[in-house]
């Protein structure tokens, strides 16, 4: 029996004895019970997310100055931002505009020079140049 049922099962007692200040009582307890399964419910939530940025970051390797997501396979996905993963826990993929030779951060728009590529044609960057001006 779970501590609903048990509840529920002493409001009924109590009914049936007629005690009002007993069913006051219980009816407090049935109020702080529902806020215990709330938050309750809330920590089961917050833990689900936190096992879920542990597990992207074990996945994460370091590499040519950005991070890339090893797979089960040993297959990398990527590349993702080191700021963004490592400030905000976000990790959106980079992308990697045509005829650049950068890869592109969605989420804050730097940009991080590929190995061996070049530079804006029309501006220097530095490896973490935002594209803002």
């Amino acid at each position: 029996m779970g501590w609903y049922e048990a509840l529920k099962d002493a409001v009924t007692v109590a009914d049936r004895l007629k005690d009002s200040e007993l069913e006051h009582r219980l009816a407090a307890v049935r109020v702080e019970c529902a806020k215990l399964a709330e938050e309750n419910a809330k920590l089961r939530q917050d833990l689900l997310e936190l096992r879920t940025q542990v597990k992207t970051r074990q996945e994460m390797r370091f590499q040519n100055n950005v991070y890339w997501r090893q797979d089960e396979d040993n297959q990398l996905e990527g590349p993702y931002r080191p700021k963004c993963l490592d400030g905000s826990n976000r990790s959106a993929r980079m992308t990697e505009p045509p005829n650049w030779h950068n890869w592109v951060c969605p989420v804050c728009q730097c940009a991080i020079a590929k190995p061996g590529g070049r530079s804006f044609p029309d501006r220097a960057t530095t490896e973490f140049d935002p594209l803002e001006d």
